[in-house]
């Protein structure tokens, strides 16, 4: 795998506000990368303090609407002319909030984040998104996964991963409103206690990322692949460009200390999926590897196909363990068996444990299961 050091610095300047009406929205000059994280979605208010000097533009054209040097707090609500803060801002449906300098900063119902916040008047409701710099996204979201130190070159193997998938995202969708749910991500922002192990997975690897055919791409992990993962792309059906899935030779000598079963009851299978009845239940996988990607469940008269993460969530992640399984009818219950745990792509954290303890380098790690792929040093 060939190492690429890019020389990188990047310098939040504040720009000097013109006399224009068309002040320029400094924090789109010069910035690190970012993510766009929606927080919040469809809320009557929700409480603003902006803590030290800010600037307020309207994101559509960068226009600068409002300025303080005092802290404020007040609600946001949705008015009927506008968006309103304490005031409202008339002909303004959305609004951007930007801490001007290191020592100001943003609280959303009493939640720290770093970045800028911008709300969207939509339908007589707000939606919240906050723009954050990858490196902070990442501190919060991989302290939400990984609460427990791994080896650290697995953690900055993770970390990698981790960059990856986010600058990925955020190229891919560079004009969508935002690129993930807070939910779904376990984003907490900045109000998350830091946990050493993460600070210095992230620090250590700033700015490396995985690149296959000289792009980001879908990377991911799991937990133990029961000895083969799988590309990104054939498990999620996307029609996306990534890497090979490959074989995991310690996850597949110990496959048979990853099994487990778990057992559904049909009536319970049939009011999770909307079904008067299940008559029976089949599996689509992937040719190579035989990953399950997608489940259709079989009633009387419907049938109804449940992608692979769907049908986790219906069965329950810790009793549908991972996506290497079959399945089986007897009497009133569904039985499933399987092996391993994860969605059975990319970082097998159970094989990168060994290799770790056996002396290999994240980037060693990282090899064995992107091929193809080249760790970079990218610009932001």
């Amino acid at each position: 795998m060939k190492i690429i050091a890019t020389i990188w610095s990047c310098v939040l300047m504040v720009i000097a506000v013109s006399a224009s009406p068309q002040a320029t929205d400094f924090s789109k000059k010069s910035k690190p990368a970012t993510v766009k994280v929606l927080l919040h979605r469809q809320v009557s208010e929700l409480t603003l303090e902006a803590k030290g000097r800010y600037n307020i533009y309207y994101p559509l054209d960068d226009t600068k609407v409002d300025s303080g040097i005092n802290s404020k707090r007040n609600l946001v609500t949705a008015g009927e002319y506008g968006i309103k803060w304490g005031e409202e801002y008339k002909g303004y449906h959305q609004l951007r909030f930007v801490p001007v300098d290191s020592q100001s900063y943003i609280l959303v119902n009493g939640i720290q984040y770093r970045g800028c916040i911008e709300i969207w008047k939509n339908d007589g409701k707000l939606n919240v998104i906050n723009e954050v710099g990858v490196e902070p996204y990442l501190k919060s979201t991989l302290s939400s996964a990984f609460p427990q130190p791994l080896h650290p070159e697995v953690m900055n193997a993770v970390a990698i991963v981790a960059r990856t998938k986010a600058y990925f995202t955020g190229e891919r969708n560079k004009q969508a409103s935002w690129h993930v749910t807070a939910s779904e991500v376990g984003y907490q922002g900045a109000g998350i206690m830091p946990k050493q192990h993460i600070d210095r997975a992230v620090d250590s690897t700033y700015h490396a990322i995985l690149t296959y055919n000289d792009a980001p791409f879908a990377a991911a992990w799991t937990q133990n692949s029961a000895g083969k993962t799988v590309d990104f792309a054939a498990v999620f059906r996307k029609a996306l460009s990534t890497p090979p899935g490959v074989t995991a030779p310690i996850a597949a000598k110990d496959r048979q200390k990853s099994k487990w079963t778990c057992a559904m009851p049909k009536t319970l299978l049939a009011q999770a999926t909307d079904l008067p009845l299940v008559t029976g239940v089949d599996l689509y996988v992937t040719p190579q590897a035989a990953k399950v990607y997608a489940v259709k469940v079989t009633g009387e008269t419907h049938v109804k196909d449940f992608d692979f993460e769907t049908f986790q969530r219906i069965v329950g992640p810790n009793k549908l363990r991972s996506n290497d399984f079959t399945v089986e009818a007897k009497g009133d219950e569904i039985i499933f068996t399987g092996y391993g745990e994860g969605s059975g792509v990319g970082l097998c954290l159970y094989s990168a444990k060994a290799l770790a303890e056996k002396g290999e380098k994240a980037s060693q790690i990282l090899e064995a299961f992107f091929p193809q792929t080249k760790l970079e040093k990218v610009k932001s």
